[in-house]
């Protein structure tokens, strides 16, 4: 039973930030919830610190999409560090992600891509599942992933590829029951099969959520309700497995947090059900009444057309980075379809290497959605399709080195610079810096704040010799145009830019105060005193220098730094050949 090994809790929900109010004012009855460890392991900021909240009164789950287990390329240490500070920070009950790679050659795609089910595969996933639980010191769960390919070189089918993972490696297995269902139809196999096939004593947690019919396949989009087959199939797991705690996922269109609650009362009535009861083989072909899906051989799953096909999993991995970063649209075109239809099976009646292009749209469309989030005022300048003109050459110029999605923009002001549209809007590569400054100050790591009264006992004197460290938080940007005023415009409900732009330069100082970011317009004297000191110079060798070129203006220094102490922007205070004044623990 699940239970023998792993925490049943219930019927819980995933912790999206559209919730954050509604859940830290009313801290509604549920379970538990699922927080996606990306959006917290690299955020120093206000999502770490509902995160936080949410755990004093909820028992959480970190589940991760960028673990990338399956990819031939080595893990990626500073993620796998990055999750077990976050992990040592929030004691999940569980950690899972995906039964999946993500990248390869450096590349990372940002896609929940399948693997071969071969014998290579299982071999280099289980080194890496081991890896992987020795370092986080603890067992990890692995789920089964929603497809749109399949492999013709594959020697079994997807449950019993999933099942071998978690039993020569020891992880556990977070069933999706939509994925089952998906890929029922998407491949052809029946799902009854499969669930009959998943060892209980592996599952320890179950996904449902709801999915988009695209006519000639099913996409696994999170944006609607649980359908009817579905909660059919769950019902059945539950009669194979016993309880195991469930979630409801909604993470595309996502209602009000009371329509999720009601999704979790559906999952609730069902799973009560089997509270306190041996769990009861149920009886597929009962059950398969519910269900629409032709039914197929294992054996189909395997190979369309009987080839003996030789492929290595770098060989498939690289073709499909190939197929995604190149498109529909190169010179090598042709070649990558003729590898393709060497790889992979036909899937609903087409060519399996163009029902590949559910990958290959997928990842600019997911770049795209990333830099609106950022770039919320180069969105609201450059206006909708001109945006999204943009965010597709950039994903296609500049591929993605960043695990995390949230950071894939990084590149996005250098290219705004060299690009055409800076020819309409001289200043959008300027903005763009701006809201990427704005953003990293949004999720830094900031340390704890100085305390002015550990310098009372400083000799005036010594104040020139004075290095004064600020927060991670903290940035410069000095531009031509009034880009501050422009990002102000951002939510306006206006098609033109009505900021005079004539001769107006800024300097602007980015900081963060608890977890509001805040942006103070500077003035020169300011601004170069801040960036000396940002630099590593002393105190008195900057405001020699100011001094010289300052026009005879007297440097407010004294106020300056009051405020910057006020505003919790300065770290602490080093001074040559004497102690570290620095917050007291």
């Amino acid at each position: 039973m699940a239970s023998d090994s792993w925490l049943v809790l219930g019927c819980g929900v995933g912790l999206r930030s559209q919730h954050y109010p509604v859940i830290t004012e009313t801290w509604p009855r549920m379970d538990w919830f699922e927080a996606i460890s990306e959006n917290y392991m690299d955020s120093g900021g206000r999502p770490l610190q509902i995160l936080e909240q949410v755990r004093h009164h909820y028992p959480i789950a970190l589940h991760g999409t960028a673990l990338s287990i399956g990819s031939i390329d080595p893990l990626n240490q500073d993620y796998l560090d990055h999750l077990r500070k976050l992990v040592d920070r929030i004691d999940p009950f569980i950690v899972s992600d995906h039964l999946c790679w993500s990248g390869v050659e450096g590349e990372v795609l940002h896609d929940l891509l399948p693997l071969p089910f071969t014998e290579e595969a299982i071999e280099h996933t289980v080194k890496r599942v081991d890896h992987v639980q020795e370092f986080l010191g603890r067992r990890i769960l692995l789920e089964n992933v929603s497809t749109y390919v399949t492999y013709k070189h594959s020697v079994m089918p997807e449950w019993e590829f999933l099942t071998e993972v978690a039993n020569r490696s020891g992880c556990g297995i977070l069933l999706d029951i939509n994925n089952i269902y998906v890929n029922a139809t998407n491949h052809q196999f029946d799902p009854h099969e499969y669930l009959k096939s998943i060892p209980a004593k592996f599952v320890g947690q179950i996904h449902l959520a709801g999915h988009t019919d695209m006519g000639s396949f099913l996409f696994d989009t999170h944006s609607a309700p649980v359908i009817h087959s579905v909660w059919e199939l769950y019902r059945e797991a539950l009669s194979l497995l016993g309880p195991v705690s469930t979630l409801i996922e909604w993470d595309e269109n996502i209602p009000p947090f009371e329509r999720l609650t009601q999704e979790v009362d559906k999952a609730k009535l069902i799973y009560k059900e089997f509270v306190g009861r041996d769990h009861v083989i149920a009886s597929a072909a009962k059950q398969s009444k519910s269900f629409e899906i032709a039914s197929a051989t294992p054996e189909t799953l395997l190979r369309s057309d009987g080839a003996s096909v030789k492929t290595s999993l770098l060989e498939a991995q690289e073709w499909m980075r190939s197929r995604i970063q190149f498109g529909e649209e190169s010179s090598e075109t042709s070649a990558l379809t003729s590898r393709g239809k060497e790889l992979l099976n036909p899937q609903g009646g087409v060519p399996g290497e163009e029902r590949a292009s559910v990958y290959a749209n997928g990842y600019p469309a997911r770049i795209h959605e990333s830099l609106k989030e950022v770039y919320e005022a180069v969105h609201h300048v450059l206006g909708d399709d001109t945006f999204l003109e943009a965010s597709f050459a950039y994903a296609h110029q500049h591929p993605s080195h960043d695990y995390n999605l949230n950071f894939v923009g990084r590149h996005l002001p250098e290219f705004l610079q060299a690009s055409h549209f800076s020819k309409t809007f001289p200043f959008i590569a300027d903005l763009a810096k701006l809201e990427w400054l704005i953003w990293k100050a949004f999720h830094a790591f900031d340390q704890v704040t100085f305390h002015p009264e550990q310098l009372t006992e400083v000799p005036v004197e010594n104040w020139e010799q004075a290095r004064l460290v600020f927060q991670p938080s903290v940035s410069l940007i000095a531009s031509s145009w009034p880009i501050l005023d422009i990002w102000r415009t951002r939510r306006e409900d206006s098609e033109e830019i009505k900021t005079d732009l004539t001769n107006r330069p800024q300097q602007i100082l980015i900081g963060r105060n608890g977890d509001q970011v805040r942006c103070e317009l500077l003035d020169p004297n300011q601004y170069q005193l801040i960036k000396g000191l940002l630099s590593g110079e002393t105190l008195g060798a900057v405001c020699e220098r100011l001094a010289g070129t300052s026009s005879g203006e007297e440097l407010q220094v004294a106020a300056w730094f009051s405020n910057w102490v006020k505003e919790g922007l300065i770290v602490r205070c080093e001074f040559l050949e004497k102690a570290i004044i620095q917050p007291s623990s």
